[in-house]
């Protein structure tokens, strides 16, 4: 298909945003500025909350997770609430809390796994850090988020003259013994955590003492970039699933007057991982903020009940698309292909949340919005991953559809997507919003 200048112009805004948000705290704080520019108000959890229709607004907890809305005009009674959800967080490393050692004169970081990544693909690049840096003064503890502008950290490879069948058998990675990343050399006085507090300390213009912990990740410096004879893909980090929190705001925030219905956008940290945490698709908090939208209206526990049987989710997330290098990983007759628009996502054990009324809904938006549609359903013989749709469908027992966009090399340190999509999907949630259902 053709690649238009309005899908390259949507796809370059979501290229920048990718590379503002190196971990899940950054993209938090990126769609909070987002937000802000677009007269979005934040309100605190810990607040007594005051809002009526065409108010916009958002709340952050942990700072990892984010919720934003717009009241709509019509009775949240009549019309129940219209959410999309996403994930904030991506596969990848986490530096242990007393990471710092020094082996055979090299200095090492300790990490821990995050997620499912593709361990091979984050050896042999230039890598660095960042993450939340605690900070104490006067007032309390604050919490920063820092990036190193240099590239710190390597992950080397072993040559092939130690380990003649990697080619044969696959690189083998031990997770304890080979994942821990080089970060110097040691010399004559030990490097300890507090030199790497220090490193830190200097870019954040604060001491070493006012550092009391930190939450470091390792990211890949690499930025966003088109590829492609016609530019038709582009790769970079953490397109799962940064993406779908991109267009879920890029739709939001382009409504210019209240829509009828209540929307709703949350973006939960912990996906990666299950979930189960205060700020993850499994905890309470979408269900605890739609309860406080109705309480601040003066509506009733059994209105609340009542709005929630009316509601719709569209739980989005990344989607796969077929690889011609494996096209037998795949089930023949539900091939999904980059720039060939939103994929509907079917599972008979349910972990996707679609069943045939929420895809027909999916379907006749998407015939109204002009969007391509795909259906991807995974090979019986191979288990399938699930999103946070399941999950806010059992907890809440809201009518729930998992969609998402086709991508390959999912779960690698560099993800690579078509460049049509990204416009598909932020003029479909646009119509999702608006529409009636």
């Amino acid at each position: 298909m053709d690649i238009t200048q309005e899908m390259i112009n949507t796809t370059t805004d979501l290229m920048q945003f990718l590379d503002d948000s190196p971990t899940a705290a950054h993209a938090v704080l990126t769609m909070k500025k987002l937000l802000i520019n677009n007269d979005f108000r934040e309100i605190s959890e810990k607040d007594e909350w005051d809002l009526k229709p065409g108010d916009k607004f958002f709340t952050i907890r942990n700072s990892t997770a984010l919720i934003a809305g717009i009241i709509g005009n019509s009775p949240i009674i009549d019309t129940g609430f219209h959410v999309i959800g996403a994930h904030t967080d991506s596969p990848g490393f986490r530096i242990k809390s007393n990471s710092v050692y020094e082996k055979e004169g090299y200095i090492q970081l300790g990490v821990e796994i995050y997620g499912g990544p593709i361990l091979a693909t984050w050896t042999d690049r230039d890598l660095t850090l960042a993450g939340k840096i605690i900070i104490h003064h006067n007032h309390g503890i604050e919490t920063r988020l820092w990036r190193s502008n240099k590239n710190l950290v390597r992950l080397p490879n072993v040559a092939i003259h130690m380990d003649r069948e990697v080619n044969d058998s696959g690189l083998k990675l031990d997770f304890e013994k080979h994942l821990p990343p080089v970060i110097g050399m040691a010399g004559s006085q030990p490097f300890t955590k507090e030199n790497l507090k220090q490193l830190i300390a200097s870019d954040l213009q604060v001491t070493a003492d006012q550092i009391v912990e930190f939450e470091l990740e390792i990211i890949d410096p690499q930025k966003a970039s088109f590829l492609g004879i016609s530019n038709e893909f582009f790769a970079s980090g953490r397109i799962d699933n940064l993406m779908m929190c991109h267009a879920a705001l890029s739709a939001l925030t382009s409504i210019e007057k209240a829509p009828d219905v209540t929307m709703v956008v949350s973006l939960f940290d912990a996906e990666e991982i299950g979930s189960a945490t205060m700020n993850g698709g499994g905890s309470p908090f979408l269900g605890q903020i739609l309860e406080r939208l109705m309480l601040t209206q003066d509506y009733s526990r059994e209105d609340f009940l009542r709005a929630i049987a009316k509601s719709f989710v569209l739980s989005a997330d990344g989607a796969h698309a077929v690889h011609p290098n494996y096209v037998d990983k795949y089930k023949a007759k539900h091939l999904c292909r980059l720039n060939q628009g939103l994929v509907i996502k079917l599972n008979a054990k349910q972990r996707y949340a679609s069943g045939p009324e929420t895809t027909a809904q999916i379907e006749l938006l998407a015939h109204k919005a002009e969007i391509p549609t795909q259906k991807y359903i995974h090979r019986t013989d191979k288990p399938c991953g699930s999103t946070i749709g399941p999950i806010t469908a059992t907890n809440y027992g809201i009518t729930t559809a998992d969609i998402g966009l086709p991508m390959v090399s999912m779960h690698s340190i560099r993800e690579m997507a078509g460049s049509a999509d990204q416009y598909f999907m932020v003029r479909f949630m646009k119509e999702f919003i608006t529409s009636d259902l």
